[in-house]
């Protein structure tokens, strides 16, 4: 359960760890309040789309690994939002952090597929509160950041937590035997 979590608040701590800091992140990549904005949406779009494709490919080529996929997408995103140079370096490795939203659906399957059905709504209850602690956070984590060190700690925590989510999933969630046959419906 703790993979699950962890997974899961990687994801939702950073859909809003960005906002208080958008001024700083405006201000230091020299570039438009237009521009800047699309380091949110990005994530959200991508997340968006990779969601439900991910979720079925776990269902598909195995939970767990996909769940490593995205996680992995997660982590790699994080790093080079890390050392982005520009906005659009900043956007586009904000987009593949995004697909890093795969995590709840595979976390509600691997919950069902993994524990018994009299806990699946306690387990379950438990995975979606992440959705908004993590976002409550995410808000006062990034004042603290950008207020005494540098926006780019913002993504050191995402990577920390990416990693610690890594670490969880691969070691303690088994692969479930699970699986649903059918092709993507392009």
């Amino acid at each position: 359960m703790a993979g699950l979590i962890v997974s899961s608040l990687a994801f939702a701590l950073m859909q809003t760890l960005l906002i208080p800091a958008l001024p700083v992140l405006q201000h230091d990549l020299h570039t438009s309040e237009q521009w800047i904005t699309w380091t949110v949406t990005i994530y959200l779009l991508t997340g968006s789309v990779a969601t439900p494709i991910i979720g079925r490919m776990g269902d598909q080529y195995g939970k767990v690994k996909m769940m490593l996929v995205a996680l992995t997408s997660f982590l790699l995103g994080s790093i080079g939002c890390l050392v982005s140079w520009n906005v659009a370096s900043l956007i586009i490795f904000r987009g593949i952090q995004g697909v890093g939203a795969a995590v709840f659906p595979l976390a509600y399957a691997i919950i069902r597929d993994e524990f018994p059905e009299d806990k699946w709504s306690v387990t379950m209850g438990t995975v979606s509160a992440t959705l908004g602690v993590g976002g409550g956070l995410g808000i006062v984590t990034a004042g603290l950041v950008v207020d005494n060190l540098n926006w780019r700690w913002l993504f050191v925590v995402s990577a920390i937590i990416g990693v610690v989510a890594l670490v969880l999933v691969w070691q303690f969630i088994p692969e479930s035997p699970i699986r649903t046959p059918s092709r993507p419906d392009i």
